[in-house]
């Protein structure tokens, strides 16, 4: 997995959209100011989940949960395993060495297992919405040719409409020329080791600053 796979779910998909919640384009400058504005609507959500390349997001997003889920399980019984050995062994370690196994060995327990399995948590969840934002980064072109098209100066997102006439949905539009330019998206892989690495990195950064 890249090395932003954690932080850039928010950036992208408000970078995608164009502005979250409003307006996404605007060719008010182009129209003369005593004309009305021509609004047009599109449902990104729909352009996400509908496209060819928003289908292929649920399948691979299984694969890669089944993949998160099996490494994490994979920790969890070495951690079992460790702990189950350490308390077989406790009494023939000296008093230094048992106290600092047990204490590594109870905070893992307690705060790094977990820990792990919300990071891993929130990777999975990002390489997911970065998938969908990479759809809608492509379907802006497309939109922006619409828009010019049809001499809109507004181009809304249904959900921050109550109505509209349907005329005035260019949504399946979009998905037809989005599946033609973009069939497939791929979703990034989360792996456990890459993330440790990444924490580490983070780790050290913070260190070094630090020390500064």
């Amino acid at each position: 997995m890249k090395k932003q796979a954690f932080a850039i779910a928010g950036a992208i998909m408000i970078a995608a959209a164009g502005l979250a919640g409003g307006a996404l384009v605007s060719g008010a400058e182009a129209q003369s100011a005593g004309k009305a504005p021509v609004i047009l609507i599109v449902d990104r959500a729909q352009i996400v989940s509908q496209t060819k390349a928003g289908k292929t997001i649920p399948g691979q997003a299984e694969q890669v949960k089944k993949s998160v889920e099996k490494e994490l399980e994979a920790e969890a019984d070495k951690l079992k395993k460790e702990i189950e050995s350490f308390q077989k062994n406790a009494s023939l370690m000296s008093e230094e060495v048992r106290k600092k196994t047990e204490q590594d060995l109870a905070g893992r327990y307690q705060y790094g297992l977990p820990q792990r399995v919300q990071i891993m948590e929130q990777a999975f969840s990002a390489a997911v919405q970065q998938a969908q934002a990479k759809i809608l980064m492509e379907s802006q072109p497309i939109l922006k040719d619409i828009v010019d098209k049809r001499g809109a100066t507004i181009l809304l997102d249904r959900s921050a409409v109550m109505y509209a006439a349907p005329e005035t949905d260019v949504t399946q539009e979009v998905i037809a020329a989005l599946d033609k330019k973009f069939p497939a998206v791929d979703v990034e892989k989360v792996s456990l080791a890459d993330l440790e690495k990444q924490i580490k990195e983070a780790q050290a950064k913070a260190q070094a600053a630090n020390k500064k």
